[in-house]
């Protein structure tokens, strides 16, 4: 990836980072106030991932630090 295309974050990752709880990203993610995609994981059948833009988890931070 190009330095302009920084890496998608995992759930757990977005979490510690906007200091909440996995749900709270799944929530985030289900309401749109992130965006993302769900990723299966090689080699562990019927699990999947959520990875997070994070460009849409700078525009949460944004968000809640005006709050």
């Amino acid at each position: 990836m190009s330095k302009s295309d920084p890496r998608w974050l995992t759930a757990q990752e977005t979490a510690a980072l906007l200091d909440a709880t996995s749900a709270d990203v799944c929530r985030l993610l289900k309401i749109g106030r992130l965006t993302g995609v769900k990723r299966k994981q090689p080699g562990r059948a019927g699990k999947a991932q959520w990875l997070v833009n994070p460009k849409s988890i700078q525009r949460e931070k944004s968000r809640l630090a005006k709050a």
